[in-house]
């Protein structure tokens, strides 16, 4: 049979190694999560961007920008103008 001593050594040292693994396991999943954590954040931040570049071109699309006034292209829309857009087409074709 095996002795008692080694025996005990072998626990032992089972433990301490179960044990240290753990810890360096722990460790390394931990740092998975925060490194996810942070494109998680950062993606996001990707696509606030994004939807506030669409939202200001939208804005701009139907708007140019005069001396004086804003000339609104969009005949939809309650600010449309119809004497300064035809002076505004008036002075770029001009």
């Amino acid at each position: 049979m095996v002795n008692s001593a080694v025996a005990n050594v072998g626990r032992w040292s089972a433990l301490a190694f179960g044990l240290f693994y753990g810890y360096t396991h722990n460790i390394s999943l931990q740092k998975q999560a925060e490194q996810k954590k942070a494109e998680a954040e950062y993606h996001r931040k990707e696509l606030l961007i994004e939807q506030a570049r669409l939202a200001y071109a939208k804005k701009q699309a139907g708007v140019i920008k005069t001396d004086a006034a804003e000339v609104t292209f969009d005949i939809e829309s309650p600010d449309f103008d119809l004497e300064k857009y035809l002076e505004q087409f008036e002075k770029e074709s001009n």
